[in-house]
């Protein structure tokens, strides 16, 4: 039988609109509603904090991979603690424990009280973990180990990082390091030339340069790099690709350009047809769905080590209540190298 639940719980609901001048605070809305019995699989869990992340600007925008629906929860991850379960052994065993947990898609999301997702989307967290970093380390760290590692796969001894001041680019900085593998960072602000050298990238590149794409091109030759891991698109996708060497890949796992415009990428025929420059995209949840049970607890648990060995962190700009986190949302949209935003619904 379906787990009953008649929970009233408060969160952050979407706005649809075609406007593009619709700041993000604008798109969502405060409500209250009664949280639905639980389906087989799913579990019901207790927020304690749960981040902003460029994909969630880029679903309020409606133009992310999932349906946007009017009036659903947003939120993608976050942490929390299961307070009931309809997911057999597992849910039972879940039952209690602090998780990190991605959204299930097409259900609500995790800016809110409460969540519902699925058991097998919740992943126990270390107590050494706050509950700040442990809301983090889903999207952001599991996508940059898994893209360095793609990277490693397809034979790069260097790898070229568009918006290197992220969360994502921070860690796979860190964690190529840590693989032997070298990184061009590129970067919008000279604040962050400093910061990315002192997390150890080989190079890091101010895009406003007038010598920006004569030197990516020395570099890219010189360390060999042949992998562009691509936040960015638009533009920056095929500006990069130009000054890499043939047959190199660029792997796209997001858009920074937030804007209406449906396609959101370019890139030069005349690169895929004579220089042999190939795209692949990375989104993680797909990963996720495509991997085992027992491949998704060993990446969880390599990403929680590298926490816990302060090889990865999460930059925390500010923990906010739903009272203020409208105004933080609008901060983090202009500003997200500040650090991450984190709704945390119980604040004090």
């Amino acid at each position: 039988m379906p787990e009953k639940t008649t929970k009233v719980v408060k969160g952050f609901a979407l706005v649809l609109s075609d406007d593009d001048k619709l700041i993000p605070s604008q798109r969502i809305i405060g409500i209250e509603k009664t949280l639905p019995a639980l389906k087989p699989g799913q579990v019901l869990v207790k927020m304690l904090a749960t981040p902003v992340n460029p994909s969630d600007l880029m679903y309020l925008l409606g133009k992310y991979g999932l349906t946007a629906e009017d009036g659903a929860f947003v939120g993608f991850e976050g942490c929390g603690i299961v307070e009931a379960a309809n997911a057999g052994l597992y849910g039972k065993w879940l039952t209690g424990k602090r998780v990190a947990l991605s959204a299930q898609p097409g259900i609500d999301g995790v800016w809110a009280e409460y969540a519902i997702t699925k058991a097998n989307l919740c992943l126990p967290v270390r107590k050494a973990l706050s509950d700040e970093q442990a809301a983090t380390i889903i999207v952001n760290p599991c996508t940059s180990v898994c893209l360095v590692e793609r990277a490693i796969a397809l034979g790069s001894k260097a790898i070229v990082i568009n918006a290197g001041a992220s969360q994502v680019g921070k860690g796979a900085i860190r964690y190529a390091k840590l693989k032997g593998i070298k990184t061009i960072a590129t970067v919008r602000s000279a604040a962050n030339v400093a910061v990315l050298q002192a997390l150890g990238a080989d190079c890091v590149l101010l895009t406003s340069d007038e010598s920006f794409d004569q030197s990516l091109k020395h570099w890219a030759k010189k360390l060999k790099a042949t992998v562009l891991l691509d936040a960015v698109a638009a533009d920056d996708t095929p500006r990069a690709l130009n000054a890499m060497p043939n047959s190199s890949t660029a792997l796209v796992y997001g858009r920074l350009t937030e804007t209406q415009d449906a396609l959101g990428g370019l890139f030069s025929v005349a690169d895929v047809i004579f220089r042999d420059i190939r795209i692949e995209g990375f989104w993680l949840a797909k990963y996720i769905g495509d991997a085992s049970p027992l491949q998704v607890l060993a990446l969880s648990s390599k990403v929680q080590k590298l926490f816990a060995q302060g090889i990865f962190k999460t930059d925390i700009y500010a923990r906010v209540g739903f009272e203020d986190f409208a105004q933080a949302l609008d901060h983090y949209a202009q500003h997200k190298s500040d650090g991450k935003v984190i709704l945390v619904p119980n604040i004090t």
